[in-house]
């Protein structure tokens, strides 16, 4: 069995880089690395701390991948972590904020020191991150039609085009959307929507549309552009939120103002988090807990080749004081 002097011997590195590659702790030149890695990979290499379990290779550990904490990532993983403890599985999750990041926790597939990953988001390519599933299954929340990594997205087509409908038959006649990054599948999803919606329904004005990269004070960014329009009777008369912390954020920012929810703005969100129950606002439920559980059920099958149930995911929309 190879041993951490073999790697570095073949790598032509000392053995206390190779343990900080292993380790993940301490840094170490990207090239330097990536001839450490194949070196691993030659020798088939298997770190001593599951050297007790050599029979399976596992250490019964999946990797939570996360770049930021968005409103419902607590939810999300409370759902994930509590899943796989019923199947004896633990969960360590990692602040990936940037692409070296995110690459030296998929080492850690490489080096039998996760089973498998989840990814809350990608930092790199998709090019790039696909072929650690040689080492090791890999799920995402993130929209990716892929048959090397499984993606638990849920089509937001159809509930952008629900709301649209929902607010067209109660009365809104300019309706405006606060959409996260252009370039975000679910953007492309719901402006897909809103083109099909505009297409038999050319009468109800949907110009007003603002995008933005990240949901911190969204809300309130938009929310300020709205009372400014308001003021020259140019501002939607709804408004549709790609996420309930950014609704809520705007429902503030118009009732700091003086201007009332529903009556002068109605509001939709999406997610159906907390902010979605304190400030009563109209929204979806994706069922992230679903989502989270059928991601599961994909590593814990790649894993373990043992096949379990996957879960049917059915959004629903919720009314509330908001609409």
């Amino acid at each position: 069995m190879a041993t951490i002097f073999d790697i570095a011997e073949l790598a032509g590195t000392s053995k206390s880089t190779v343990s900080r590659v292993i380790s993940g702790n301490g840094y170490v030149k990207a090239e330097t690395r990536q001839r450490v890695l194949t070196a691993i990979e030659e020798l088939h290499y298997v770190p001593n701390q599951i050297a007790r379990d050599l029979k399976y290779q596992r250490t019964q550990n999946i990797g939570f991948l996360m770049s930021t904490y968005y409103s419902n990532t607590g939810d999300l993983i409370n759902s994930f972590a509590g899943i796989a403890r019923k199947y004896h599985y633990q969960t360590s999750i990692y602040l990936a904020d940037n692409e070296e990041d995110e690459i030296s926790a998929l080492n850690l597939l490489v080096t039998h020191q996760l089973d498998g990953i989840f990814l809350l988001s990608a930092m790199n390519d998709w090019d790039k991150i696909i072929p650690y599933t040689k080492y090791g299954p890999i799920a995402t929340w993130r929209r990716i039609d892929s048959k090397h990594i499984y993606s638990s997205y849920v089509d937001h087509y159809p509930l952008y085009l629900q709301a649209l409908y929902y607010l067209k038959e109660h009365g809104a006649r300019k309706i405006g959307h606060i959409f996260n990054s252009i370039s975000s599948s679910n953007t492309v999803a719901r402006v897909h929507a809103l083109t099909d919606f505009s297409d038999e329904n050319p009468t109800i004005d949907q110009s007003w549309r603002r995008f933005y990269s990240v949901s911190t004070e969204a809300g309130i960014d938009a929310g300020k552009r709205w009372i400014a329009d308001r003021k020259r009777n140019q501002a939607p008369d709804a408004v549709i939120c790609f996420a309930d912390v950014v609704s809520a954020e705007f429902i503030r920012t118009l009732r700091n103002a003086g201007y009332r929810v529903p009556e002068d703005c109605k509001v939709f969100g999406f997610e159906n988090d907390i902010f979605s129950r304190l400030f009563d606002i109209t929204t979806f439920d994706p069922r992230i807990d679903l989502q989270a559980a059928n991601s599961f059920y994909y590593l814990y099958h790649q894993i373990e080749h043992k096949e379990v149930q996957y879960q049917k995911i059915t959004p629903k929309m919720i009314i509330r004081k908001t609409c």
